[in-house]
């Protein structure tokens, strides 16, 4: 298998089995098989993890991957850590990968569901 091939199936899957994405979902936001998995996607997805099991985001906020992968890292910062560093002081170092979900007790679980979240 490619690379490229790798790389795309490795996005995908971690999308869908890992966040709980719709397949279509990820179908419209093809960027998103631009970014690095690790440099880019899990840190900003292990934020949100973070943040849903915390009850400090929820079903009611709606969380479009495309925002989610392309804002920049200031609006990512501004929008998911910064605002709730209070509450969770360890996010910045799990956003730069300094620390795991793992140390909070948490991990990507393969039936942890997206729910109210789009393209």
């Amino acid at each position: 298998m490619s690379a490229a091939k790798t790389k795309l199936v490795s996005v995908f899957n971690f999308l869908v089995n890992k966040m709980g994405w719709h397949p279509s979902a990820i179908a419209h936001v093809p960027s998103a098989f631009t970014y690095s998995l690790e440099r880019r996607i899990i840190p900003r997805c292990s934020v949100i993890r973070v943040l849903l099991s915390k009850g400090l985001i929820n079903e009611e906020n709606k969380i479009y991957l495309s925002s989610l992968v392309i804002n920049s890292n200031k609006r990512f910062l501004d929008t998911f850590v910064t605002k709730y560093q209070d509450h969770v002081p360890q996010l910045l170092n799990i956003f730069h990968g300094k620390m795991t979900i793992g140390e909070l007790g948490l991990e990507f679980e393969p039936k942890f569901v997206m729910k109210n979240c789009s393209a």
